[in-house]
């Protein structure tokens, strides 16, 4: 194991000064944390506020994870609960731009008035970073449908993306 699959470890520890040392560790690595993706994402909902400020500084330092991580984040994202950890998985989806472009039913399945307004707006971000050539066209008629959503803020960003 390296560094970063070691403190991923340390991250579900019972002990708190252990999560606490390893979540900053991780938050330094930049890059280097990618391996400590999906056990991040559960860190962010830890019940020790360090431990979830470091996860969540981590996952911002964190550039592209590797693209073989992509099948685990969507999982991840699929399987999740947590609203912040669903909203940092999109994020990150969204940061691998086309190479993504296979999730983006996924994506745009949080669209969805079902979903609570921040992972909605996360989600029309990540989708169009995500989206290919071919699923531009559905991407606009997705976008035109929620500027008449209920949702003000909804529409303003539809309405923005669809502008860009």
């Amino acid at each position: 194991m390296n560094n970063a699959e070691n403190l991923a470890v340390e991250l579900q520890s019972a002990d708190l000064k252990t999560r606490q040392k390893a979540a900053e560790q991780l938050a330094r690595m930049a890059d280097e944390a990618s391996p400590a993706l999906i056990p991040l994402f559960d860190a962010i909902n830890d019940v020790d506020e360090t431990v979830r400020e470091w996860s969540v500084e981590a996952l911002e330092n964190m550039g592209t994870p590797p693209q073989q991580q992509i099948p685990a984040l969507t999982d991840y994202l699929n399987r999740t609960k947590s609203v912040d950890s669903r909203w940092f998985s999109l994020k990150i989806l969204g940061r691998y731009g086309t190479e993504a472009s296979e999730h983006f039913d996924l994506v745009t399945h949080y669209f969805s008035s079902n979903h609570p307004q921040n992972i909605r707006m996360q989600a029309i971000k990540t989708a169009c970073k995500i989206a290919s050539a071919d699923q531009q066209q559905g991407l606009k008629d997705k976008l035109k449908k929620l500027t008449a959503d209920e949702d003000s803020r909804i529409q303003h960003l539809a309405n923005e993306e669809l502008i860009r």
